[in-house]
């Protein structure tokens, strides 16, 4: 979803060279030594991971390969060839215990709750221990073409229920790949500092207002019950509130993204058109 968005948004006069599964496999030093050399590129962004949030839980070994010793191949070669790199990241690093209305800054002590927090961890490590220029970048929330998502969920669901309950104690901002995309493009054409940004759409609210702000931008109709992340019995904790300060971004670039129900309504515009093809 992330890939789509860095191709369709990559700057006039760039090239891309792309390197995916089963072409490329991040864990593997050698192959990824190998595609440097081949394709000498001014900058790397590794947008790989293992996602699959719950499934961590149970198979955190290989989460592990990818999210940290993956991520840290990646990082390792580009320092070693004097490539900068972009990582992304993810607000599950934190344990959402934040009082409200607070945001956490990049400076803010971290304590995973979940697997997949541990191992995104272990890889934002890993890549500042290569000893190479690079920016680690933590988002939230992701939407977008090309993707699963939380929007289509919601929508697809609307249409197949009278009644949908959505969890109403976890708060972030909803992040459109189709604003983030352009952003991390941006970083890697100003160079601002290396080290820790946060970027997401500004703005935040929980799961549930996320969807009936959809629902309501969409038209859709649908009776929307709030419920507790307990009641879901998912087999990974969730922060309850991961909400991330975009401060240091948009002082390093001179501004941020957008308020998230803006970048809502675009997508649902584009996705109107996507569908009607």
């Amino acid at each position: 979803m992330l890939g789509f968005a860095l191709r369709e948004s990559a700057p006039v006069g760039v090239e891309l060279l792309e390197g995916d599964l089963p072409v490329l496999d991040i864990r593997d030093r050698a192959a990824v030594e190998r595609a440097l050399a081949a394709g000498r590129p001014q900058a790397v962004i590794n947008a790989a991971a293992y996602t699959d949030v719950d499934g961590c839980e149970s198979h955190e070994a290989e989460a592990l390969a990818v999210n940290a010793a993956g991520a840290g191949c990646v990082a390792t070669a580009c320092a070693a060839a004097g490539i900068p790199m972009l990582h992304l990241s993810t607000d599950y690093v934190f344990d959402g215990r934040i009082p409200v209305p607070g945001e956490y800054g990049e400076e803010d002590a971290v304590a995973p709750l979940s697997a997949y927090g541990r191992t995104k961890l272990a890889g934002e490590r890993a890549v500042a221990g290569a000893g190479g220029l690079h920016w680690i970048v933590r988002t939230q929330w992701l939407y977008g073409l090309r993707g699963r998502n939380f929007v289509d969920t919601m929508l697809r669901l609307a249409s197949e229920r009278e009644v949908l309950s959505v969890v109403d104690d976890q708060f972030g901002s909803p992040t459109s790949t189709h604003d983030l995309a352009p952003l991390l493009w941006r970083m890697l054409q100003q160079r601002p500092a290396g080290g820790l940004y946060h970027a997401t759409n500004s703005g935040s609210c929980s799961w549930f207002g996320f969807a009936a702000e959809i629902f309501r931008q969409s038209g859709t109709k649908i009776a929307l019950a709030a419920t507790d992340s307990r009641s879901l019995g998912r087999p990974a904790p969730r922060p309850a509130r991961s909400v991330l300060s975009n401060a240091k971004l948009r002082a390093a670039l001179g501004g941020g993204l957008p308020r998230w129900e803006d970048a809502l309504a675009r997508y649902l515009a584009r996705r109107s058109t996507e569908v009607a093809r």
